[in-house]
Formats: structure tokens, C-alpha cells, sequence
């Protein structure tokens, strides 16, 4: 059993759909004895609430009609044994005289036997006071839905839902928060909030983006000694790979005590229109905070200052000039150019787009550039020049902006965001990190990445521009394709895991102080890989 914790990854864990991990499930079936599936994710259970929730000797569960009820049968039975007091609801299955009904699942009417052989008190949902059994209960545990959610749950199952949105007491979802799709994140009814979610055979990407993925609390996984690695072709790869913390740390640049500013590589940004300069000077800090050798800085705005006085290590060029540099700088050195942050929608700053995107080289296109891109024709100068690229463009969006670029609405990419940045690399030709709560990475070789970290905390004005300067500056030492796509990776990892450290540490968040809250994740994290004990942890 594992822990899923952002901070911590030891591997990119796979993420799986609902209709691959159906078909692990009926692979392992097939090679096991009858039950044994079942059995695991019950004794898996009984174990988890023994280790997480040891004080708990009241446990009420949720028990559905199928195989995730079942679980939360064999769950029940494995814990009556240990000497806790068990209640199990059996929501949606009829009184007892229907519990074993022939359409009922094979495994599940073997759980309903083996908690009944072990004192578990069976109730029918609608033949008891489960308020009562609510008020009763020092755990509830949801075994009501798993996969397959299709619709908004009905009937008895939503009342129940609704019963387990307002217990006071903690619970334990098994497999997935009920009424959350395991492929989407999302929910089309009512959905359990859980304060522990143990899911098995495999991570579901619904668990770690979407509006409603934050519903699983803890995360924990169990693959009951299933290996969906083992499965081939391209109909059954993972959805998505976990970025995890190890590989983001490898793909940091390190600073070595030798290096020059030329081989930290130049980030050029071009942003900060009348009143918004502020943008492009956070994304500019940043650059310069991750380790970039130089920052330049062209803000649109005729009557901004020549020196950013609380770093006067940018560098502020006029626009013209400053798009000269990077056309003299040509295919050499190491540079990243970004477009966007505060750029308005002039026609200078459209013309500069349109410019940067013809250099072929590391682009980031943020904010206003990708305002800009939405507002031109998909068979105009622009986005052929953007698909025309040997070398492809990074686009930053939210989920507003996304819809923008895609002609959808916000709802329709959050209703399925891996799907709207695959589709949004598909239309550029360009990778995308579809911001948001469980970011997205998608690259034009097809892979998907889903980002662990991060919180609420990021939920204010400047952060994306902060997340744009650091991918800049470690796309300015990175050549390789694969090279980009680990320091995005990186990027985002880190600038989630900045707000994880700061809740952490219960301190405030606002973008101009996230670059340093970056910088303290990025050492934390250092430490826990050598082994160190980290700094906030003693």
C-alpha cells in the first residue's frame, strides 16, 4: 500500500481509465481463485482504517449493489473479526429478501456470506434510522459507487451521498469518492468528500485533476498484487504519467560553483502593457530567481521605467530593440523567449508575437500572447506560423483560456481537461500546461503528464506569470526534447510544491514572494532526496 504524496514521488506512477483498469481487473480475475480479488481490497481495507483511524471502534459502511460494495462488505467482515463494532447500510440492494437476487455480482453476494458469518449488523438503507447510525459512527466508510459512474446518482444512492456529505465523523472512500468519474475528475450529481480515499489496482487520473478531484482527501493506493504494467499496445497505455518529485529534482539545472552566466542561459520577456507592467516583472523575478544568467525585459508600456528598483538586475529594453537581440541571437546560445504576461492586444504586441513565433526558438506564449492567438484564424498567418515550428512553442493557459484557444467554454475543458490539452497540442502543434488544480503537461509527442502539487494558495493574481518565467528559465539550458519536456516538468512541479511548503507552514502566498517560496521547496526537496532531514520537519 502507498501513500500518494505530492511531495514525496519515488516513481511517474501510471494513470489508468476506468475502461483499462476494467480490463486488469478482469486479467486478474481470470488467473486467480474466485474471490480473491475482493478478499485483497477488503483486507486492504480492514488494514488502512487500522493504521490511519486506530482510535475508531464505531465504523458504519456504505454498502452499494456492486463489486464496490462488495469490498465494503469483505472490509466489514475482516474488521468484525479484529473486535470493532461494524454497521453495514446496504443503500440501493432492496430489503434482505432481495440481497441475493441472481443479478446480484458473484463476489458480492460471497461478501454479503462471509460478513454475515462474523457479526457485522446488516441493515436494509431504507428499514433503519440511519441518522442514528450516523450520529452513532466514529468512521463511515463509502463502498457505494467505484467505476462506472455514467450519471448523476439517483434514489436511495444520492440520499445516501447526501447523508455522507453532512456526517461529522471521517470518511474512508473505497476505490473513489461516490459520484466522482474516475477518467474526468468531475461529478454529475452529488459527490462524497472523503477525508481518505484507498484506491486499487490502479491511480485514476479523475482522483488528481478536475473540479472534484480534490473530493479524495489523502490518497492512498493499493494494486492488489496486479501488475498493469504488464499490459501492452497502444489501446491499453496509461491516460497519463504522475510527475513525480524525483524526477523533477533530477531535472533541475544545477548551479555549479563554475558556471557562468552564458551557460545559465538568457530569457528574454515581452509583456506588460499600459497598467499592467507589474505581469511581466513577476515573470521576469522568476526567471531570474530559478536561475536564469540574464533577464530581459520589454514592457509594452511607453512610460515605463528604465530600472526595476527592487531588482536591478533586469535588464529593461525597449521592445524594438529588445526583439532585435533575439533576432541577432539566431540559433546560438542558450535562450527562451516569453510572450504574453500583461502584453495587451495592441497591434505592437501582436506584430512581436507574430515575430518571436517565426524565430523558431524556445517560445513560452502566456496570458495576453495566447488571448492574441484565440482572437486570430486557425488557418491564419499566426497559428501557421505557430504549427510550422521545428522547434514547438510551450502555451500556458487556464482553463479559461484554453476554452478561448479551443472555441469551447470554460465547463467544457474542465469537464475534461486531459482531453483539452491533448486537443489544444493537436490544433498548435506546440506542448501545453493546462493550469488548475492537477495541471496538465501535454507534448506533441502524444505523452500527458498530471502534476501532484499544489493548492489553493496559487488561486491569486500573478502566480501563472511566476510559473511562466520559471519554465522559461530552465527551458534557456535545455536543447533536447526530452530535456524540455523534464524542465516543464520541473517548472511545474516546483511551483506547486511551493504553495504545498507555505501551506505547510501556514504562511501567507502572493506571487511577488512565490519565487522564493520556490526556491525554499526546491532546497526542502534536495535535503529529503540525499536523506537530510528537512529543514521545516525538525
Amino acid at each position: 500500500m502507498l501513500r500518494i504524496l505530492p511531495s514525496s514521488q519515488h516513481s511517474s506512477l501510471p494513470l489508468w481509465s476506468e475502461r483499462v483498469l476494467r480490463r486488469i481487473e478482469l486479467n486478474a480475475a481470470r488467473a486467480l481463485q474466485p474471490h480473491t480479488l475482493m478478499q485483497r481490497a477488503g483486507h486492504c481495507v480492514a488494514t488502512l482504517v487500522r493504521a490511519r483511524f486506530p482510535h475508531k471502534r464505531r465504523v458504519l459502511i456504505l454498502c452499494g449493489p456492486g463489486n464496490n460494495g462488495g469490498d465494503g462488505l469483505a472490509a466489514a467482515s475482516m474488521m468484525a473479526k479484529q473486535g470493532m463494532e461494524v454497521e453495514a447500510l446496504l443503500v440501493a440492494c432492496g430489503d434482505a429478501t432481495q440481497w441475493t437476487v441472481e443479478r446480484r455480482p458473484s463476489d458480492w453476494c460471497w461478501a454479503l456470506d462471509q460478513a454475515q458469518g462474523s457479526g457485522v449488523r446488516l441493515r436494509a438503507w431504507g428499514a433503519t434510522d440511519s441518522e442514528a447510525l450516523f450520529q452513532w459512527a466514529e468512521l463511515a466508510i463509502d463502498a457505494l459507487l467505484g467505476l462506472g459512474l455514467n450519471r448523476a446518482p439517483e434514489g436511495e444512492l444520492s440520499v445516501a451521498i447526501a447523508a455522507l456529505q453532512r456526517t461529522r465523523a471521517p470518511v474512508l472512500a473505497v476505490d473513489l469518492p461516490s459520484g466522482l468519474s474516475a477518467n474526468t475528475g468531475t461529478a454529475p450529481g452529488l459527490c462524497v468528500r472523503a477525508e481518505v480515499t484507498l484506491t486499487f489496482l490502479g491511480l485514476k487520473p479523475g482522483l488528481l485533476t478536475g473540479p472534484f478531484a480534490p473530493t479524495c482527501g489523502e490518497l492512498w493506493l493499493d494494486t492488489l498484487d496486479c501488475r498493469p504494467d504488464d499490459l501492452t499496445g497502444p489501446d491499453l497505455a496509461p491516460a497519463a504519467r504522475l510527475v513525480d518529485r524525483d524526477n523533477a529534482i533530477a531535472a533541475l539545472p544545477p548551479l555549479h560553483a563554475a558556471a557562468h552566466k552564458g551557460q545559465r542561459g538568457d530569457v528574454r520577456i515581452f509583456g506588460g502593457s499600459s497598467g499592467m507592467g507589474g505581469a511581466a516583472l513577476l515573470c521576469a523575478r522568476s526567471s531570474l530567481a530559478m536561475g536564469a544568467g540574464r533577464v530581459f525585459v520589454a514592457l509594452f508600456d511607453p512610460s515605463a521605467p528604465a530600472l526595476d528598483p527592487l531588482w536591478p538586475e533586469l535588464m529593461l529594453r525597449p521592445p524594438a530593440a529588445l526583439l532585435l537581440q533575439a533576432q541577432a541571437a539566431g540559433l546560438s546560445g542558450r535562450s527562451c523567449n516569453v510572450f504574453g504576461p500583461g502584453a495587451g492586444t495592441q497591434p505592437d504586441a501582436l506584430n512581436a508575437l507574430e515575430t518571436l513565433i517565426k524565430l523558431d526558438r524556445p517560445l513560452v506564449i502566456d496570458a495576453d500572447g495566447l488571448n492574441l492567438l484565440a482572437a486570430e484564424a486557425r488557418d491564419g498567418p499566426l497559428w501557421l506560423a505557430l504549427r510550422a515550428r521545428t522547434h514547438p512553442a510551450w502555451l500556458t493557459p487556464h482553463p479559461r483560456e484554453a476554452g478561448r484557444l479551443l472555441q469551447l467554454d470554460t465547463a467544457q475543458v474542465q469537464a475534461d481537461r486531459l482531453s483539452a490539452a491533448a486537443k489544444l497540442v493537436a490544433a498548435s502543434h506546440a506542448h501545453c500546461v493546462l493550469k488548475g488544480a492537477g495541471s496538465v503537461i501535454a507534448a506533441t509527442t502524444g505523452e500527458l503528464w498530471i502534476n501532484p502539487t499544489g493548492n489553493g494558495l496559487l488561486a491569486t493574481a500573478g502566480t501563472g506569470d511566476v510559473l511562466a518565467g520559471a519554465l522559461a528559465a530552465f527551458l534557456a539550458r535545455s536543447h533536447a526534447p526530452q530535456a524540455e519536456l523534464a524542465a516543464a516538468q520541473a517548472a511545474v512541479w516546483l511551483h506547486g510544491a511551493a504553495a504545498d511548503c507555505a501551506m505547510h507552514e501556514q504562511a501567507e502566498l502572493r506571487a511577488g514572494i512565490l519565487p522564493q517560496w520556490m526556491q525554499r521547496a526546491w532546497a526542502v526537496a534536495l535535503e529529503e532526496t540525499v536523506g537530510v532531514e528537512p529543514v521545516w520537519a525538525r
